[in-house]
C-alpha cells in the first residue's frame, strides 16, 4: 500500500483547516501534513493539534518556512491573495510541488510568470479551481462536449452570491477591499471564467464589462446608524445584515462563516468578537471597495456570445446557467443540483437531479485533493495546472480593465502585451527565481 503523501500547510485559516486539513483527517491513507505556517497563533495551534505537528515544525509566516530546507514533497498554499506570487516563487524554487489557492496572482504578468516558473523548475503547480472537479459542473461539461446541444449559439452564466455570503466575505471580510486583496471579478469569478474556458473550449476574442459598488456605502444611511451592529443600532430589527442575528441565529456553528468570526464558538465568545472584530461592523460603515454587481460580455471564437453576471444580493447561493444550442437547450441550477435538457427535434424534456457529494464546493474540494495527491504520488496529469489557469485569469484582469476604462478589450492584444511584460519580470523578482 502506498504511503500517504506528506504536505506542508501554508495558511491555516478556514480553507486550510476545513477543506485541506479536513481531507487529510478523512483520508489519512492519502495525505499527512507534517508542518504548518500560519501567522495567527490560535489557528496555527488548532491546525498543529489536529495533525500532530511538533513545535519545531510550526512557523509564524511563510517567510520563516521558506528559510528552511524542503520539509515535504508537496505544499498547500492557502495564504491571502497578495501573498500567492512571492510565496509560491520561493516554494517552487525550494523544490515543492504546490497546490495554490485561487486567484493564482493579483497581476496578469505574475500569472504568466508563475506558470513559466513551475515549468522551469519541473514542479507541479495546481490551481484550486475546485469546480472543475465538482460532479455538477463536470456533468454540464460532458453534455456540452458530447455535442448533444448541437452548435452552441448563446451562453448565459450567473454567479449568484447570497446576501449573507457577500456581506461576510466582500463587505466585512478578507476580500472586501481590492487594495488588500484583488478585484471581485478575480477573487470570486475566476472560478466562473475558468469553467467557461473549460466548457466552451475556445479562445475569447474580445470582451467588455460593467459594474460598480452602488449600495454598501456610508451615503446609504443617516448619522444615527452606528459604526458597529453591537453599538445599539436603531434599525437592527429591520436590517437583514445585522451581524448578531446572522452569526448567532442564522448560520450553524459548523459554518465556515461563523468559524471565521472567532475560534471561541460560545455565545459570549462570538459576541466579544463581533464587538471588536471586522464581522461586527455595519455593512454601510466598512472600508469595502469590491463591486456588488458586475457583468462581463464576451465573444469567443466562432462569434459565440457569452455573458457572465455576478451579483451579491441573491436569496440563495448558487450559479444558474442557460446554454442554447442548435439542437437543444440546457438550464442548470446549482443550488437545486438540477440540470434540464430541452430537445428541439422531439420537444421532450429531461431533468437530471444530482446527489449532493461529500465535501465543500459540491464535491470539488475532495476531487481537487485527490487529483493533487495522484499527481504528486504517481505523476498523473492535472486538470487545473497553472498553464491551464492562466487564460481564465487573463480574462478576469481584462474584464477589470474594461470595467474601469469603459473600452472593449481585444484579447489577442491583451495576451501579447502581458506576455511581453512578463518576460522582463525575472530580474525584478531577483534571487527568488534563480534560488
Amino acid at each position: 500500500m502506498a504511503k500517504p503523501v506528506e504536505l506542508v500547510m501554508v495558511g491555516a485559516g478556514n480553507r486550510g483547516y476545513l477543506a485541506y486539513g479536513g481531507y487529510a483527517e478523512r483520508h489519512p491513507e492519502d495525505v499527512r501534513f507534517v508542518a504548518v505556517a500560519e501567522p495567527d497563533e490560535g489557528r496555527r495551534a488548532r491546525f498543529a493539534q489536529a495533525h500532530h505537528i511538533p513545535p519545531e515544525r510550526q512557523f509564524r509566516s511563510w517567510e520563516e518556512l521558506a528559510e528552511r530546507p524542503q520539509l515535504a514533497e508537496g505544499l498547500v498554499n492557502a495564504t491571502m491573495d497578495r501573498q500567492h506570487f512571492p510565496s509560491t516563487v520561493q516554494f517552487l524554487a525550494l523544490g515543492y510541488h504546490v497546490l495554490l489557492e485561487k486567484p493564482m496572482t493579483t497581476t496578469p504578468e505574475h500569472a504568466v510568470l508563475l506558470a513559466q516558473l513551475a515549468e522551469r523548475h519541473g514542479r507541479i503547480l495546481q490551481i484550486a479551481h475546485v469546480l472543475r472537479y465538482a460532479p455538477f459542473f463536470r456533468t454540464i461539461y460532458e453534455i456540452v462536449t458530447s455535442g448533444r446541444l448541437g452548435e452552441i449559439v448563446s451562453l448565459d452564466w450567473r454567479e449568484n452570491l447570497s446576501f449573507l455570503h457577500f456581506a461576510h466575505s466582500f463587505i466585512r471580510g478578507n476580500w472586501s477591499n481590492t487594495e488588500r486583496a484583488s478585484p471581485m471579478i478575480l477573487t470570486k469569478c475566476c472560478h466562473d471564467l475558468d469553467l467557461l474556458v473549460w466548457i466552451i473550449g475556445r479562445h475569447c476574442v474580445r470582451l467588455s464589462s460593467f459594474g460598480s459598488l452602488t449600495h454598501f456605502t456610508p451615503q446609504r444611511v443617516g448619522p444615527e446608524i452606528p459604526e458597529r451592529c453591537t453599538d445599539g443600532c436603531p434599525i437592527a430589527d429591520n436590517c437583514p445584515y445585522y451581524a448578531p442575528r446572522i452569526y448567532l441565529d442564522l448560520v450553524p456553528p459548523t459554518s465556515p462563516f461563523r468559524q471565521a468570526v472567532s475560534l471561541d464558538q460560545s455565545r459570549e465568545g462570538m459576541l466579544a468578537a463581533l464587538r471588536t472584530g471586522p464581522y461586527g461592523r455595519c455593512v454601510y460603515h466598512c472600508d469595502n471597495t469590491a463591486v456588488d454587481h458586475q457583468v462581463v460580455l464576451m465573444e469567443f471564437d466562432g462569434q459565440l456570445a457569452v455573458s457572465l453576471t455576478m451579483q451579491g444580493c441573491s436569496h440563495v447561493e448558487g450559479r444558474t446557467v442557460r446554454i442554447d444550442g442548435t439542437r437543444a437547450t440546457l438550464l442548470a441550477n446549482e443550488s437545486r443540483r438540477e440540470i434540464q435538457l430541452f430537445d428541439h427535434l422531439t420537444g421532450t424534456a429531461e431533468t437530471l437531479r444530482l446527489a449532493t457529494p461529500p465535501g465543500g464546493h459540491g464535491g470539488g474540494d475532495e476531487g481537487l485533493m485527490r487529483a493533487f495527491v495522484a499527481a504528486v504520488r504517481e505523476g498523473r496529469p492535472i486538470l487545473t495546472s497553472a498553464q491551464q489557469s492562466v487564460e481564465s485569469h487573463l480574462l478576469a484582469f481584462a474584464a477589470e480593465s474594461a470595467r474601469l476604462g469603459g473600452a472593449v478589450v481585444n484579447m489577442e492584444e491583451f495576451r501579447q502585451k502581458v506576455t511581453e511584460a512578463a518576460a522582463h519580470l525575472p530580474e525584478a523578482v531577483g534571487g527568488a527565481v534563480t534560488r
